[in-house]
Formats: C-alpha cells, structure tokens, sequence
C-alpha cells in the first residue's frame, strides 16, 4: 500500500479523503492543476479533518484551501523529493497553479494538522521516533546513496561525514545522543554526491543546522530535543549546509533546465493514456486504475505544457538577471 490523505477547503470548513493507493506521483498528480485536483480523490465523500485521524504512515498528503488558494503537500516518493529535480518540479507545480500559494509541508500530516487549527501538542505520538531501526546502518547507507536516498551527517570538529540511509526518520530528531552513535562508525571525509536531508552538528558552538527535502513528522520539536544548543531548520536549502560544512558536503549543483524539461515529461507521461479497460473507459499510466481522472487526460497535460513553458520563462529571466 502508498497511503494518502487528501484535506479538502469548502465553505463548511475542512474535510479528508483517504485511500490506501494514491501517495506514489501524488506531485505529478497536481500538475494537472486546480481544475482537476478534485477529480484526485474519485467522487469519494470527505468526513471530518479530525483530531484523532493520526495515522502519520501515510505516505503522502494535499489540503487545498480554494478561498485562501493555498496548496500544501508532500510526499515521500516523486521529482519533488528528489535533490535533482526537486527546485525543478516545485516550479512546474506553481506554474501549473497560478495566483495559488504552493507550500511544502516539512512536517506531513503534522502541517496538515496545524493549518486547519488542530494543535500538534496534543499528538500523543509526539515524542516517539517515526523508526527505531539503526538509521547509520552502513549496508543500508552504502545501497542508498546511488540514488541520493540518504542522510549526510557532518561534524564540525574534529571534521568528520557519515552517511545514515534516509528512512522517514531525520538523526536530528534523536537529539545530542546522535553523537555517540557516530563516534563508532567511519568518517567518509567528504560526501559530493545527491541526498535526501542533512545535518550539520558543531559541538563547540553548541549550534545544529538541518535539512530535508522529504518531510519529518513533528519536525517542529526538533529544537526541544536540543536542550542548551541552537537548532536552525533549513527547509530544503542544502546550500546552507554546504556553506557550513566546510567542504565535507558539496554535492554538485543540478542543472535545473533539463531537469525541468524531465519533471515535464514525467509528468505528461503521468496524465498519459495506458490502456483502456474491458468496459471501453482509459487508464492512465500514473493511476492505480481507471478514475474520474482519466477523462482529464488530454486537458491536463495541455496545463502541464502550459506550466512548463511559463516556469522555463521564469528560469530564463532569473538567469539573465545573474539569480
């Protein structure tokens, strides 16, 4: 299963739809845009946003708040998690929702929670680990990074980077204690490579920067499992980390022209005609099976060209202003 959660603005306030299929090309999902957003969730009725839905397993999750034009996402799988195209894909999806405000939710379901007024402190699960398994498992680490799923940990002296595989779970939610599970692991001196999050500790200073392009469930009481030190949150600005490595992470700088050009076709391939079914309906390459969605193919992947050419616009004009 790739659980999802859909939280649904309207006049009478918030309502969700779950499914137990939907979370995988979530991102690519909304591409289609605003007008087709609804058709997502399959004509299925929506109950109550409540305060005791806190399954945080899923896997993915959207509010759209029509009357503010607030979208807020994420997703564990997809370009907009991936260090490569994530900058890329962030600005398809704004391009594809124009005068809407697109907004990450670093703390999943915890975001969701919080904007529709419910107050994460009263999550009984607050002060768990989403995992417990061994997050610097060096096997896991090792397989993980060809595809940038990891974690880069770095230390400011006596100078050392570890890899931990990337699991739903930030090291930086383990708090001072993380310290001493590296000292017995080895020191990969420098890490160029694509990540999934990162964290750089400075002992001497006391200080603690983060970052993650996926999201962290309560990443908001990251900073209280640091009593005494300064804890900064980056977003997904691995820039900062690079800046405070030293040199001990300096992956290279994606190109975001092609991966632009790439988000696009992944996505037209999403919204792409796949077959059609025994009763004469479509199905698209990006759905589990055949949904009100499919009949929005054509005009959803006119809107994802549409976007794509405005965010290639955009990027163009940045550039010929040297941002």
């Amino acid at each position: 299963m790739n659980p999802v959660v859909y939280v649904l603005g309207g006049p009478d306030g918030y309502g969700a739809v779950t499914d137990d299929w939907g979370a995988i090309g979530l991102d690519l999902d909304l591409m289609a845009g605003p007008d087709y957003a609804h058709t997502l969730t399959d004509g299925a009725p929506a109950g109550p946003f409540a305060e005791t839905d806190r399954d945080d397993c899923v896997q993915a999750g959207v509010l759209t708040d029509p009357d503010r034009k607030v979208l807020l996402l994420f997703v564990l799988e997809g370009p907009s998690v991936e260090m490569r195209t994530r900058r890329a894909a962030l600005a398809l999806l704004r391009a594809a929702w124009p005068g809407w405000e697109v907004r990450w939710a670093y703390g999943g379901q915890t975001d969701l929670r919080t904007y529709v007024g419910l107050d994460p402190a009263d999550d009984p699960g607050r002060g768990a680990y989403p995992w417990d398994g061994n997050i610097f498992d060096a096997n896991a680490a090792t397989q993980a990074a060809g595809d940038g799923d990891l974690t880069v940990v770095t230390v400011e002296a006596p100078g050392r980077c570890h890899l931990a595989c990337y699991e739903s779970d930030h090291p930086v939610m383990h708090g001072p204690a993380v310290l001493d599970q590296l000292g017995t692991l080895t020191d990969h001196g420098a890490y160029r490579e694509l990540a999934a999050a990162g964290l750089h500790v400075d002992p001497e200073r006391r200080r603690v920067g983060w970052w993650i392009t996926h999201h962290q469930v309560h990443h908001d009481a990251a900073a209280a499992r640091w009593p005494g030190w300064t804890v900064e949150f980056w977003g997904d600005r691995w820039a900062e980390h690079r800046a405070a490595s030293g040199g001990r992470f300096d992956p290279t700088e994606p190109d975001d022209t092609a991966a632009l050009a790439d988000v696009r076709d992944a996505a037209l391939l999403h919204w792409s005609p796949f077959r059609h079914e025994p009763d004469g309906s479509v199905r698209l390459a990006g759905l589990d099976g055949p949904s009100r969605a499919s009949l929005r193919g054509a005009a959803a992947r006119t809107v994802i060209e549409d976007a794509y050419r405005t965010a290639a616009a955009s990027g163009n004009s940045r550039a010929a202003r040297g941002g």
